[in-house]
C-alpha cells in the first residue's frame, strides 16, 4: 500500500470506469483530499486495528502531480504465537509488542496480547515529460515500534499515438529494518528459554514491474502486469515460535493430545523471489452505466507458496448521484516448503534433529480466503462520500488456529479544492 508503483496501473483502471467521484481535470492547483477511517476486526478477541488514511493529490504545474499518502495505525489483541494448545506446557515467552516475557507453568502461551502503532507516509511526484511519456517519482517512510521501512520507487508510463495504450516499466526498492521493542531478534531455531539474542535485522527488497492498459473501446479497459520481486536479508518474524511436542494419551477419555515440550524461535531462508502476473477488465454497460470489473493475480515464490486470487465487482448507479457496488473476492494458498504444525518427537530418549528452516506462521500454511462485501458511495455538493462493509473468511489447512473470521468497514470522503 506505501508503494506508489506497485499500485499504478490498477489505480489507473480503476478510474477510467464507473467512478461517481469528482476527477480533476488539466486544471492547475486543482487539489484531491480523500479522507477515511478503517476498522478491522478479527472474531475470538484477536486482532483489531483502526485506521486512519489521508490522501492529497494536487497539480503545482500543467506538466507536475504530487501526491501525498498519510497512514496511522493503531493495532492491538491477541495474535497466535505458532505454539500448539497444550495444557501440559512449563515455557517462557515474549509478547508480539516486545514488552517483555513472562513463564506459564501448566498451559501454553498460544497467543500473546500486543499494542503497537504504525505512522505512514509516502510521497509521489508525476511529472509529464511530453504528450505522451509520464515520469513518476516515489518514497516512503513507515515506523512502528519494532519495524521501520523506507521506500524509494521510480516508474515511466508511455502511451502510443493514439492514446488507446499505455506501457509502464517500474522499479522500487526498500531497506525494512526488524527487531523487538526490547533488543535484537532472537537466534532463529534457538530454545525460547536460552534467549540468545542477535542484533536487529535488516532486509532490503527489490521489485521490478512491467504492464500495459489498453482501451478496448470506449466503454472497456483492460490491464497486464508482470511483477518480479527479490528480496535479501532477515525474513524471520522474532515473535513467531514452534513447539516441540509428543502425543499423550487422556486416559479418561482414550483420546490423543499434543503435550509441549519445549519452544523454538521459527527460522526462513535468507532471500526470497516472486513472480506475480495481474490481469483484469473493467467494462460499462446499460443505459445507467453499470460497471463490471474483474481481475485475476497469480503469485509464486521459491519459498513454495503460490496463490490465485479472483476478485468481483459490480457497480450499480442509483438515481444520479450515488451507486451500491457488491465486492466479492476468493483466495487460494499453498502451504511453504517449510511450514510445519509442530516438531513432533516421538523419542524423548533421542535429541530433536532440527531443519535448516522451519515456520508454524500461520500466514504461511496452505489456506482459503473469501471475502464478501458491499460499498455505498454518494457524491453532495462539497464532495463524495463513501462506505464499505466486508467480511472476511479464512480456512487454514494445519495451522493450530485454522479459521480467521474477519470484519472490516470503512467510510470515505472526498473533496476536490480549486
Amino acid at each position: 500500500m506505501m508503494n506508489n508503483v506497485k499500485n499504478k496501473l490498477s489505480v489507473a483502471t480503476c478510474s477510467l470506469l464507473g467512478s461517481v467521484a469528482p476527477q480533476a481535470e488539466a486544471v492547475e492547483n486543482a487539489w484531491d483530499l480523500d479522507s477515511s477511517f478503517l476498522f478491522y476486526s478479527e472474531a475470538d478477541d484477536r486482532v483489531t486495528v483502526r485506521k486512519l488514511i489521508a490522501l492529497l493529490t494536487g497539480d503545482i504545474s500543467n506538466e507536475d502531480t504530487v501526491n501525498v499518502n498519510l497512514v496511522l495505525d493503531t493495532m492491538s489483541g491477541a495474535t497466535p504465537t505458532g505454539a500448539v494448545r497444550s495444557k501440559n506446557s512449563s515455557v517462557s515467552f515474549s509478547s508480539a509488542s516486545g514488552a517483555g516475557s513472562s513463564t506459564i507453568d501448566g498451559a501454553s502461551v498460544d497467543r500473546v496480547n500486543f499494542s503497537d502503532t504504525r505512522l505512514g507516509i509516502a510521497l509521489s511526484w508525476a511529472h509529464m515529460v511530453n504528450r505522451l511519456s509520464t515520469l513518476n517519482y516515489g518514497g516512503s517512510l513507515s515506523v512502528e515500534k519494532d519495524y521501520q521501512s523506507y521506500g524509494l520507487s521510480l516508474s515511466y508510463n508511455r502511451d502510443t499515438e493514439d492514446r488507446l495504450t499505455t506501457y509502464t516499466l517500474g522499479f522500487a526498492g526498500s531497506l525494512d529494518q526488524i527487531f523487538r521493542k526490547t533488543n535484537g531478534t532472537p537466534k532463529p531455531l534457538s530454545r525460547v528459554s536460552d534467549a540468545i539474542i542477535f542484533s536487529d535485522g535488516e532486509r532490503f527488497t527489490y521489485d521490478f514491474i512491467m504492464g500495459m492498459s489498453k482501451v478496448l473501446n470506449r466503454k472497456t479497459v483492460a490491464l497486464l502486469n508482470y511483477t518480479l520481486g527479490y528480496s535479501d536479508g532477515y525474513h524471520t518474524d522474532p515473535y513467531k515460535v514452534i513447539s516441540e511436542v509428543n502425543l499423550v494419551e487422556d486416559t479418561a477419555t482414550g483420546e490423543f493430545a499434543f503435550a509441549e515440550l519445549d519452544r523454538y524461535y521459527e527460522a526462513r531462508p535468507d532471500t526470497r523471489l516472486r513472480h506475480a502476473i495481474y490481469t483484469s477488465m473493467a467494462h460499462q454497460y446499460g443505459d445507467s452505466g453499470e460497471t463490471v470489473h474483474a481481475s485475476y493475480r497469480f503469485y509464486t515464490d521459491d519459498w513454495g507458496v503460490s496463490s490465485n486470487t479472483f476478485d468481483l465487482t459490480h457497480r450499480t448507479p442509483l438515481f444520479s448521484s450515488s451507486y451500491i457496488e457488491p465486492h466479492f473476492r476468493y483466495y487460494q494458498q499453498s502451504a511453504a516448503d517449510f511450514f510445519v504444525h509442530s516438531f513432533v518427537n516421538e523419542d524423548l530418549s533421542t535429541p530433536l534433529v532440527l531443519p535448516e528452516f522451519a515456520s508454524a506462521d500461520y500466514r504461511l500454511d496452505a489456506a482459503v480466503a473469501v471475502t464478501a462485501g458491499i460499498e455505498y458511495g454518494m457524491k453532495l455538493s462539497s464532495g463524495t462520500f463513501r462506505s464499505r462493509l466486508e467480511f472476511i473468511n479464512w480456512q487454514y489447512e494445519e495451522a493450530e488456529y485454522d479459521e480467521t473470521k474477519a470484519l472490516v468497514f470503512q467510510i470515505s470522503y472526498q473533496k476536490l479544492f480549486y
